[in-house]
């Protein structure tokens, strides 16, 4: 079980029409340590009107956000939700008030660009936007990103300064409100070349389809790229099925899982599986 810390909300700012700002901070977050990782996340534990004691464990009412700031001298965290909505998550950012009370878990990161290169191409839906701003921010000057980006509106489009080189290119698409067209419009870009680095974050089956289209058609190292599902449009469905899972087909799923290998070597031996299994 991750340890969790307890923090409070104390500033909160609409960055766009559909883009929160909570910002949450604590003595507790003295012991919280940041992975340096410019995609990193936490899981916010959001207590009901009356919690239980260890409310703050329960990954039951835990949602999946990305650290869009860490200032370790206050010490503070911000986080950007997505809130569009009325899930748990969207509902909490949206009514957060100064001095609302929640945890965070420890934090983990995904993003990895092999030493030397300098070439990127970031591809995301709306919940993907917080970590490109972030990796952005934190780039180097002699860095070069192509981006894409999938919004719910055009009022989303944020300034997304850097001191890296940076072509962004918006789309109004997915997000939940129809189809995405991220594997589409990425099956119009030129093949990315030797060591340049592809980070996807979306929906988790889009992301699915991202990571076969690469292995497919883009033929790339493990090392040379990271594909994140951060959501499910159909989550209450996918937990249903994996319920419906025996406990030997569950078993099947965490050996496959290791570890001590790389994610995306992971994701080699589980996509047949979790097609083997109808997920």
């Amino acid at each position: 079980m991750t340890d969790s810390y307890l923090v409070n909300v104390t500033a909160t700012e609409q960055l766009s029409p559909n883009l929160r700002r909570v910002t949450l901070a604590g003595e507790a977050l003295r012991a919280w340590e940041s992975t340096s990782k410019p995609d990193e996340f936490v899981h916010v534990h959001i207590p009901g009107e009356d919690p239980a004691e260890g409310w703050e464990d329960d990954h039951d009412i835990a949602r999946h956000y990305t650290i869009r700031r860490w200032n370790p001298e206050v010490p503070s965290v911000e986080i950007d939700v997505v809130t569009h909505g009325h899930g748990l998550g969207a509902s909490w950012a949206r009514d957060a008030q100064v001095g609302d009370v929640c945890a965070i878990s420890t934090a983990h990161g995904y993003y990895g660009a092999p030493e030397g290169s300098t070439r990127r191409l970031l591809i995301a839906d709306a919940t993907g936007l917080p970590a490109i701003a972030r990796i952005l921010e934190e780039a180097a000057p002699e860095e070069t990103f192509d981006v894409l980006i999938e919004l719910i509106s055009m009022d989303d489009a944020i300034a997304l300064p850097s001191p890296a080189t940076v072509n962004v290119e918006w789309r109004v698409s997915g997000n939940g409100r129809g189809p995405s067209a991220l594997v589409s419009c990425m099956r119009s870009l030129p093949v990315p070349e030797g060591d340049a680095y592809v980070w996807v974050a979306c929906e988790s089956a889009e992301s699915r389809r991202a990571r076969t289209f690469i292995r497919q058609e883009w033929t790339r190292h493990h090392t040379l790229y990271r594909i994140v599902g951060y959501w499910h449009v159909d989550q209450e469905e996918q937990l249903r099925k994996w319920n419906a899972l025996t406990p030997e087909q569950q078993a099947k799923y965490a050996a496959i899982w290791d570890e001590s290998r790389p994610d995306e070597v992971n994701w080699l031996e589980l996509e047949p599986y979790l097609q083997e299994l109808g997920l």
